[in-house]
């Protein structure tokens, strides 16, 4: 099964975005340079709707921050471009897609903000989307999917992480009314875009998670023999990044509670989250317990991420792959070698005894071409042998008992190598 993480898209900024293009003759025709240097966002839209139109993608999810700023005109103009380039939303010749999207700190109304409701601030982002026919974003409560492929379903849930942002209710009681009052100043003067630019990448930000939204997450889950992987999309990061950040206020208050609560879930766990625009990839476990791993996409003129989930013919899940496209230097926009994930932990790996001749074979040979392994498995597998043989093969990987070369590309170009 694969799905599509797209980070943080930044419109407008994105689209100024330049390609590759050490540009110093001013006279070249502008028209050219659209033509041998396209920005990198086209690209990888363009990318991602190939793949929506290859019929391998069970579904997208967009971590927030659509906006440069909380205003109208660009969260129409971000659900426009998102509803028309992948043809996705009740309109679009993939309306039957999967679709997830949830609200970053960008895309929080500054206005609508100051208000007492914490709902208001995120009102205009939910009509722009629904005017394109796209789906709603989590406000109050969790929104829930299914990614379907081959006949396993997996369930992901959308959270709002932008509770405190821009709300002046955060701000401490003994100076919140002069620190707002400073704020409006501020942006009264001087050049406004540039103000307002300062206020959203250096707001007074609380982000968390509400404690009603926790609960209902929590008391939604389903057990594991319908969910066999949950995957968590909210758009801030579990974990503080590892660039050291000077911001106020810039962490998720409440995120030990929610990873903790994740840890002690019987299903393993795919956190998806954008944010700080990089893209690490980091896994917290408890002693005997599943994988929480946290999987961040990086702003979209970056590149994005192909979620590919490995399943045993039983449902079990096997192992995360998270293949980047990323651009390169001379900004073209390519596939990097998967990262890859175990997701089995404790559970029971097989109900045969291939596993044992399969692996002694391997060490005895050190490494095989998949050819050859076919027919040498012939002894050890009565029927189905490649299905069985490659059912073996990732169960073995997922415990790091082999590498699999070629991974990323079909069984039959693998080399499969095993030392002791």
């Amino acid at each position: 099964m694969r799905f599509i993480q797209i980070g943080d898209i930044h419109l407008p900024s994105a689209a100024q975005s330049k390609g590759a293009l050490d540009d110093k003759d001013a006279r070249f025709p502008s028209d050219l340079k659209t033509i041998i240097s396209n920005t990198p966002i086209k690209q990888a839209f363009r990318k991602i709707y190939e793949l929506v139109e290859s019929g391998e993608i069970a579904g997208l999810v967009i971590m927030g921050d659509l906006t440069d700023f909380g205003k109208i005109d660009g969260y129409a103009a971000c659900a426009r471009y998102i509803s028309t380039a992948f043809q996705v939303g009740a309109n679009g010749q993939h309306s039957d897609m999967p679709l997830g999207i949830i609200p970053g700190n960008h895309d929080v109304d500054r206005a609508l903000a100051k208000n007492a409701s914490f709902t208001a601030k995120f009102k205009p982002l939910v009509a722009a989307l629904a005017n394109e026919g796209l789906p709603s974003i989590p406000v109050t409560d969790p929104i829930w999917l299914t990614f379907s492929a081959g006949g396993i379903a997996v369930r992901l849930v959308l959270l709002n992480s932008c509770w405190g942002c821009g709300s002046k209710e955060f701000i401490p009681d003994e100076f919140r009314d002069d620190v707002q009052d400073a704020i409006e100043k501020a942006l009264s003067r001087g050049q406004p875009d540039k103000q307002i630019a300062a206020y959203y990448d250096r707001q007074f930000d609380t982000p968390a998670f509400s404690n009603d939204t926790i609960e209902k997450l929590l008391n939604a889950i389903p057990n594991a023999s319908d969910c066999p992987v949950l995957v968590v999309a909210a758009h801030h990061n579990l974990l503080p990044q590892r660039l050291t950040r000077l911001a106020p206020y810039t962490e998720l208050v409440n995120s030990g509670a929610v990873r903790g609560a994740l840890q002690e879930l019987d299903v393993p766990v795919l956190y998806l989250h954008g944010h700080i625009h990089e893209d690490p990839i980091e896994l917290l476990q408890r002693p005997g317990g599943n994988v929480v791993a946290t999987i961040a996409a990086p702003e979209i003129v970056k590149g994005f991420n192909v979620i590919e989930l490995v399943f045993t013919r039983t449902s079990l899940p096997l192992t995360c792959r998270i293949i980047k496209w990323r651009f390169d230097q001379g900004g073209y926009l390519k596939q990097q070698k998967p990262v890859t994930i175990p997701l089995i932990g404790s559970r029971r790996r097989s109900h045969n005894d291939s596993l044992a001749p399969l692996y002694s074979l391997l060490l005895k040979h050190r490494e095989l071409y998949w050819n050859q392994l076919k027919e040498e498995a012939k002894a050890i597998f009565a029927s189905n042998v490649e299905e069985e043989l490659e059912e073996a093969l990732e169960l073995l990987f997922s415990d790091g008992r082999i590498e699999i070369y070629n991974y990323e590309l079909a069984s039959y170009n693998w080399i499969v190598g095993a030392r002791v």
